[in-house]
């Protein structure tokens, strides 16, 4: 089950809640393009001048109930992806509400050279990757198909929201890290905040008004809310570094296998 009701939150740990794959924001990296990145994510997510818009993401840095995974280059990268992430999943509940995992990639010079669209077809290409080794049957409460609303990517019985940022992105700062970085969010940290109530009315105004400020392109017309008519989750996984028109037509790289069985039927 995935509905966050049958979930049992626990408060904040002191406990670190950690394995080998998932670490603690405040643990020190012993590899120097790790401490760089965790340096620079910090700086960015807290800098008082110029204020990141995701206001969650900035409250879980501060509580610690943030998670890092990294992920060296060579073989193998999606299933160490999945290997980090189902380890987050497991930890997720006793992390509390406001709680993601940031993948930081190990990235040289040459990678950076990479446009927009060599950054998106390698993002997909690794969520196509873990989505293929996920063994968990899909839930019954996520449709299959990713044209529906409600449809969210789901590893190990978790649906997320997922975020890539990249070297490429140069207008859209909110998109942009040093490092490919993908964050997954699990979608109950967005249960108690929905569109139709106030807090949720309020956090979106306050994002917005961050993002129009952080950005130096208008905010991307496919940013919506999940489950509302038209909308679609999986195009604002990696947004474009401008505005183009999205072609309706244009349907989401990701493959959901076809074998895939909802919950209730494996």
């Amino acid at each position: 089950m995935t509905d966050s009701a049958s979930i049992s939150f626990s408060e904040p740990s002191a406990l670190p809640l950690t394995t080998p794959l998932v670490c603690d924001p405040r643990q020190p990296r012993g590899k120097a393009w790790e401490a760089d990145a965790v340096e620079r994510f910090r700086k960015r997510m807290l800098d008082e001048s110029a204020l990141f818009p995701c206001v969650f993401g900035v409250d879980a840095l501060r509580k610690a109930t943030l998670r890092f995974s990294f992920l060296e280059r060579g073989d193998d990268l999606a299933r160490r992806l999945a290997a980090a992430l189902g380890d987050f999943v497991a930890l997720a509940p006793e992390l509390g509400r406001r709680t993601s995992l940031v993948a930081f990639f190990e990235t040289t010079d040459e990678d950076r050279a990479r446009d927009v669209e060599g950054f998106r077809t390698l993002v997909w290409d690794l969520l196509q990757g873990v989505h293929d080794l996920d063994t968990v049957p899909w839930p019954a409460d996520i449709p299959p198909d990713t044209e529906d609303p409600e449809w969210e990517f789901v590893f190990a019985g978790m649906p997320m929201f997922v975020v890539a940022n990249t070297p490429a992105h140069r207008r859209r700062n909110s998109r942009y890290f040093e490092d490919l970085a993908i964050t997954f969010q699990p979608r109950f940290v967005f249960d108690d905040i929905s569109e139709d109530s106030k807090q949720g009315r309020n956090a979106r105004t306050i994002i917005r008004g961050r993002l129009a400020a952080y950005d130096d392109v208008p905010a991307s017309p496919l940013l919506g809310s999940y489950g509302k008519p038209g909308n679609l989750e999986w195009a604002q996984y990696f947004l474009d570094d401008d505005n183009t028109p999205h072609d309706r037509g244009t349907r989401c790289p990701l493959r959901v296998r076809h074998e895939a069985q909802h919950a209730d039927n494996a």
